[in-house]
């Protein structure tokens, strides 16, 4: 993508993203990991908003041995991209995808007893692989332990269509250092389950931590850890930031547009949707081409920032479905087609997905997981 000789003469709006960055963090959290620990990395979503085919590519150079994805329709599009290293599916899986994620190599996760049941009586060419989750508190997606038995009487039948290739939970708290003891809880209950299925001769790939757990301690890593928020450069929480110190990631995307538009207004001049912005004093106005369809949360209104010309320029009066108002009387020099950043750095400033996200009441993951996909992903300039 480095032919364009101006990026704005051919988008309004983009995503620069650094792969190197997604290698480099993903070799900084697979050395945290015990020798016999394998790296599950986390793509689902569009990669947290990330891309990904690109950042696919990013992670297995960065020596991740699985990929993680949210539906089936993420995993087959994997596969024909020409991935061939394991692939699992977290989120339910309609049962008429059973055959070609056996087909494909697609591993599944199955959730609830009714899933399990279905999957029980489905006839298949060949067995599907299927991790078992399990809810040791979290109390979302997963089997409980008041189940187990009775999970193990279906794995158990000779004509059960699936290789239990795996076994996992998911914490609840693990953000929060100073909440340990819930997440021993959850640790402990699932230990609990794993050996009532080592007892019946069942060996899964055991697994439980995603980034936090990673950083935190390597007593949660169990037999593979799932990196997710923090190959992209992103901290799962302020506390797990703290707690790491001498751990080092690096942000991997830059969120850009340009001005489109420049205009005087007056003292008093009442802006945008609804009129929740005057002006105290006569400004100069300018409008880049991003609102909330393109995922610049509507809530950033009166309240966000962006920088133009290494400066931060307000944002005033609503957010519109596909423009916004920025201040920009104190950066006299900016002109029409002039470059914005939106999250990323220019010049000495810096607006960070968390620091959006904190302005906006939210959290990094939801800031960058919502960047609408249609915007281009393209490498660094």
């Amino acid at each position: 993508m480095k032919q364009f000789i101006n990026i704005a003469e051919s988008f309004r709006t983009w995503l620069e993203i650094d792969p190197k960055a997604i290698e480099k963090n993903t070799r900084t959290l697979k050395s945290l990991l015990s020798n016999k620990v394998v790296m599950m990395a986390v793509v689902k979503s569009n990669a947290y908003g990330h891309g990904m085919i690109l950042s696919a590519k990013a992670v297995l150079s960065g020596g991740a041995d699985w990929l993680a994805v949210d539906e089936i329709t993420e995993a087959l599009e994997l596969r024909r991209a020409g991935f061939k290293v394991p692939i699992l599916v977290f989120g339910y899986t309609l049962p008429k995808y059973f055959k070609i994620a056996s087909q494909k190599k697609i591993s599944l996760t199955i959730s609830s007893l009714d899933s399990l049941s279905i999957l029980s009586k489905t006839k298949l060419p060949k067995k599907l692989s299927i991790h078992l989750k399990f809810d040791t508190g979290l109390h979302r997606q997963g089997i409980t332990e008041t189940h187990v038995q009775q999970i193990i009487r279906i794995i158990s039948a000779k004509n059960f269509p699936a290789k239990i290739e795996g076994a996992y939970t998911h914490f609840a708290v693990m953000e929060d250092p100073m909440r340990e003891d819930y997440s021993k809880m959850q640790a402990n209950n699932f230990r609990n389950i794993v050996e009532k299925l080592n007892q019946r001769g069942f060996t899964p790939i055991t697994h439980a931590s995603a980034s936090s757990g990673i950083l935190f301690s390597k007593n949660f890593h169990f037999d593979m850890s799932r990196a997710g928020i923090a190959l992209y450069g992103l901290w799962p929480s302020r506390e797990i930031k703290l707690w790491s110190k001498g751990v080092e990631i690096f942000p991997a995307l830059t969120w850009k547009t340009i001005i489109t538009e420049i205009k005087l207004a007056g003292k008093g001049s009442k802006i945008g949707y609804d009129l929740t912005h005057e002006l105290t004093k006569n400004s100069r106005l300018a409008i880049i081409p991003v609102g909330y369809w393109h995922g610049l949360p509507r809530s950033l209104s009166n309240n966000g920032q962006v920088l133009v010309c290494g400066k931060r320029a307000d944002i005033v009066g609503r957010i519109s479905m596909d423009m916004t108002i920025i201040n920009v009387t104190d950066i006299p020099s900016v002109k029409q087609g002039d470059e914005v950043v939106i999250i990323g750095k220019q010049g000495k400033e810096i607006i960070s997905a968390e620091e959006m996200a904190e302005a906006a009441d939210t959290i990094n993951y939801e800031i960058v997981a919502r960047i609408n996909p249609k915007i281009p992903r393209i490498l660094p300039l």
